[in-house]
């Protein structure tokens, strides 16, 4: 499944957030959710998906973006 920009993606507990503190930096900011976390999707980024997390942009693995989907609503 491909995610398209504005769609809601839930990230798992535990996953690993990051962020590029300038393109010349060695070490990326980092952290780790401690409960799961609805996001939104803004783009993909080589093996990683770029999503909008609590006011501020943070890139995730493919395998921790799941998209949510909206099952329920009528």
């Amino acid at each position: 499944m491909s995610l398209m920009k504005g769609d809601l993606v839930r990230v798992p507990a535990n996953s690993c957030l990051t962020q590029r503190v300038s393109e010349l930096a060695i070490i990326d900011k980092y952290t780790y959710l401690e409960r799961p976390t609805l996001g939104i999707f803004i783009k993909y980024i080589e093996q990683q998906a770029l999503i909008f997390i609590n006011n501020n942009y943070w890139m995730v693995r493919l395998r921790d973006a799941r998209y949510v989907g909206a099952n329920y609503v009528s």
